[in-house]
């Protein structure tokens, strides 16, 4: 491939993308696009391309409806909503997140075809069967990245909330034998704490405040979180609600098996990271004692020697 080849293919490449573009603008506009510029708020529901921008207007619905059917083949809109939810992402809906995966895909997709194009005008071309494997690898790679990242949102806030959980129990242990009502002392813990954990403990009292039972908006809680030691927590407060027994009492041993559960959570991280506490022991200082030790040896032998 020569460079005067390059810039034709890239000349192609830039009329098609403008056909594209002509066709996609020509498309009549659906009943969200045409109420949006009278409503106030984002012009479209359910968290696609905002309508402000021109390239959201040409290239949106066409990947906004390749998202909807990614979410529809997929079929795992629910289990994708309970991850959103968990990462702390509730205000993201799955078509939204699949938009998310495509726009990664796509970039990831572009980068790898420039950086082809970049080595063909170079004179270090490629096969094509490789290249557009490789193109294709690169566009899989970007949405599973995409995913991933969201894997470890989740896993990152899930030890946020659990590492939390002591504090926040006893806070809520104080403010309950201080006199205050469940809800009350709920609320005021959301208002004083900071992090994840006390941001699901305000939806809480936001659902409570909206006419859901305590009881329920705390198990709600407990499910979107889906961390065991809250769980635990939770479980142990709902008992004691319905049964009537003192809540502070049930706070503070909550409250306790929280550090304790914290506790076996620093040992369990200690004792996986031994093997790689050994690594530095192993290969800097053991050696370097070894050094050390036999180089007064080395030194005598060569005085020795003839």
């Amino acid at each position: 491939m020569t460079a005067s080849g390059a810039l034709v293919g890239a000349a192609l490449a830039a009329g098609g993308l403008l056909v594209a573009a002509g066709i996609a603008g020509r498309r009549p506009a659906s009943l969200a696009d045409r109420v949006a510029p009278h409503l106030d708020g984002p012009s479209r529901a359910g968290g696609g391309p905002s309508a402000t921008s021109t390239w959201s207007r040409l290239v949106g619905p066409s990947v906004l409806a390749l998202a909807v059917r990614l979410d529809g083949l997929l079929g795992d809109g629910e289990a994708l909503r309970r991850r959103l939810e968990a990462a702390g992402r509730a205000d993201t809906d799955p078509v939204s997140f699949r938009f998310e995966q495509l726009l990664w895909a796509l970039i990831a997709t572009l980068t790898c075809g420039v950086l082809l194009t970049l080595m063909a005008v170079a004179g270090r071309p490629g096969a094509l069967v490789p290249s557009t494997a490789l193109v294709l690898v690169a566009g899989l790679v970007g949405a599973l990245g995409c995913d991933r990242r969201l894997t470890h949102d989740v896993a990152r806030r899930r030890e946020s909330i659990r590492l939390g959980l002591p504090a926040v129990a006893d806070l809520l242990a104080l403010a309950v034998a201080a006199g205050e009502p469940p809800v009350a002392a709920l609320d005021r813990v959301a208002r004083l704490a900071r992090g994840p954990l006390a941001q699901e403990c305000r939806r809480a009292c936001d659902e409570a405040a909206a006419g859901v039972p305590f009881v329920e908006a705390l198990d709600s809680m407990a499910s979107r979180i889906d961390v065991p030691a809250v769980r635990r927590f939770v479980d142990g407060v709902v008992i004691a609600v319905q049964r009537g027994t003192p809540l502070a009492d049930v706070l503070r041993a909550q409250a306790g098996d929280a550090r304790a559960d914290l506790h076996r959570l620093l040992l369990e991280i200690a004792g996986r990271k031994e093997l790689l506490m050994l690594v530095p022991v192993v290969f800097l200082v053991l050696p370097t004692v070894v050094l050390v030790a036999l180089f007064p040896a080395f030194a005598s032998l060569g005085q020795l020697a003839p």
